[in-house]
């Protein structure tokens, strides 16, 4: 049973967390700020999927598997 209310993700909240997303594979790191907390984004590469969120437990991710 889930008993944590998660908060979904606002259009806006979306598009930061994908151009993040091309920061990390263009640079290898973003500047861009978690719009709801403030704190920095971390990137991890699993094979051919990537996740990028916000280092604050439980706040804002997009996770994007591959082929």
């Amino acid at each position: 049973m889930l008993t944590k209310e998660f908060k979904k993700k606002t259009e806006e909240e979306l598009h930061l967390l994908l151009n993040a997303s091309e920061d990390f594979g263009r640079f290898g790191k973003t500047s861009r700020k978690c719009s709801r907390c403030g704190n920095d984004f971390e990137h991890f590469t699993m094979g051919s999927s990537y996740q990028t969120k916000c280092k604050t437990p439980d706040c804002i991710e997009i996770t994007s598997r591959g082929i």
